[in-house]
């Protein structure tokens, strides 16, 4: 399994930390992988839900570009350092290829790789948000594309959203003695997401996307408007201190731990 991380993490275009990784003694497995929408969406129709701010939102397009998913063997322990973009103990699956997927289809969509990994018992997952090297300075990949309308008290908000994380979504380090203590790659990374499977060879991992979790604190009444005739609020690329709050707010969404993202196996 030290191989396959190493391989897999070079391939993205971070090194191996070997600290974090070894054998369990487990057979290895390979497996199919998919992604899609909530179940319950209905492709021929808009998906409609209603928000935790009391707008009703319809959305028209929705797709977000999955660059890798892992799963971990353990989760990390609460109160610790601050992790690297890896996390402590054994991945034992990994689908190192990226897949940009419909989440208003709840039509299984395949990665373009099989997954490999070891017959272990998984406890927490990663969605990886990158189109490219995990911790590249800049990535001009659409990580997010969104359209919809929100409508609440008899006002609508016709929005949209184009997200990438490259430059435009660094952060200060944590420590201005440690230059490199909030890394680009934190903001690419969905983790510690809660799992409870277990890979076996021949099977097939499923990874379900619901944009509802997105949508629980954004408030539409701030986005800014792009354009008056037809109206239209642009959420705004950038995590830069002066941005709205609900922009900010949608971003930090796609990386949520809980809500989002639910792995099965079967």
């Amino acid at each position: 399994m030290r191989r396959l991380l190493a391989a897999a993490l070079l391939s993205v275009g971070i090194a191996a930390p070997l600290a974090c990784v070894g054998t369990t003694g487990s057979g290895l497995v390979t497996f199919k992988a998919y992604a899609s929408g909530p179940h319950d969406a209905d492709p021929t129709k808009p998906f409609e839900f209603d928000s935790g701010r009391g707008y009703h939102v319809v959305l028209t397009k929705a797709q977000l570009h999955v660059g890798a998913v892992y799963l971990n063997l353990s989760a990390p322990i609460s109160g610790a350092q601050p992790t690297s973009c890896v996390l402590p103990g054994v991945y034992v699956g990994e689908v190192t290829k990226g897949l940009d997927v419909d989440v208003l289809s709840p039509k299984p969509q395949p990665f373009p790789v099989i997954g490999d990994g070891t017959a272990d018992h998984a406890v927490t997952g990663e969605v990886w948000l990158t189109g490219g090297e995990i911790d590249a300075l800049d990535d001009p990949t659409v990580i997010l594309d969104l359209a919809g309308t929100a409508t609440k008290a008899g006002v609508s908000y016709p929005f949209a959203a184009t997200f990438t994380i490259g430059q435009n979504r660094k952060r200060p380090p944590l420590d201005p003695a440690l230059p490199g203590s909030n890394p680009i790659c934190k903001q690419r990374i969905a983790t510690p997401i809660p799992v409870d499977v277990t890979p076996y060879d021949g099977g097939s991992l499923y990874l379900e996307i619901d944009p509802r979790g997105w949508f629980g604190d954004v408030d539409f009444a701030v986005v800014p408007e792009a354009q008056t005739s037809p109206p239209l609020y642009q959420f705004v690329d950038s995590s830069a201190p002066d941005v709205d709050y609900a922009s900010r707010n949608l971003f930090n969404a796609l990386r949520v731990s809980i809500g989002v993202y639910t792995f099965t196996f079967r």
